[in-house]
């Protein structure tokens, strides 16, 4: 990898640690709504987890890290803060971001399926190709977002921005998914050691932990993608 690149990783990473330090608000409130949603399958399940159980949280998890991602693309002052820092972001600003982000949910939800299921598969057989299709497609949400396209198109337009830039989407993006996925099942154990709960406990502690993870992974790869767009 070349130092220019490691330095824009890091770059990356800087940045959205500083978009989330500037609007704290405007940046975990809706994580916070979104977390708990996406965990929610822990509070039904009844006994230990089963492997099913385990893939239907990583699928709603995903589809609302995904919405995130749409959500903080959406809000285009958020993900140009670095650059610009001029405009406030505000907790009225967030719902109508979130609005409009609501208008793509079907695109969404089909895209995260299959981002996420045929790594998911891949990765049964071996690690390596589960994280190489992961990589390729980790840009679809921004895309849908910013671009307007729908959930095939975004996962052959996200395949073609990270062309050329595969280690530096694969050290912000997918490092990013994948650290939300550890944040929703470690949260989850954590939850019931300390609750010895497998419904809300479970829950609560996936909800903290994955809406305290969530901002900073989707907020990378927001940037992430901005950036590959200002450099094509």
């Amino acid at each position: 990898m070349f130092a220019d690149e490691r330095r824009t990783i890091l770059s990356i990473w800087r940045q959205a640690l500083a978009i989330i330090r500037r609007y704290p608000l405007a940046t975990l409130f809706p994580a916070a709504v979104l977390g708990p949603l996406g965990d929610a399958p822990y509070y039904f399940i009844i006994g230990e987890l089963s492997l099913s159980d385990e893939l239907l949280s990583s699928l709603t998890g995903a589809f609302a890290f995904y919405l995130y991602i749409v959500y903080i693309t959406y809000a285009e002052e958020v993900t140009a803060e670095a650059e610009r820092g001029v405009e406030r972001i505000t907790i009225r600003g967030a719902f109508h971001e979130l609005r409009q982000a609501a208008s793509v949910v079907p695109f969404v939800l089909v895209a995260s399926v299959v981002a996420l299921a045929i790594p998911l598969l891949a990765t049964a057989l071996l690690v390596i190709p589960g994280l190489w299709i992961l990589t390729r497609w980790s840009l679809f949400a921004p895309v849908i977002s910013r671009e307007q396209l729908g959930p095939v198109a975004a996962l052959k337009r996200s395949n073609k921005v990270v062309g050329g830039h595969f280690e530096l989407v694969f050290l912000t993006a997918t490092l990013g998914t994948v650290l939300e996925e550890a944040a929703v099942h470690g949260g989850a154990v954590v939850g019931h050691l300390v609750t010895d709960s497998y419904t809300w406990g479970e829950w609560l502690g996936s909800s903290i932990v994955t809406s305290l993870v969530m901002p900073l992974a989707a907020i990378a790869t927001s940037v992430t993608y901005m950036h590959l767009q200002r450099s094509s």
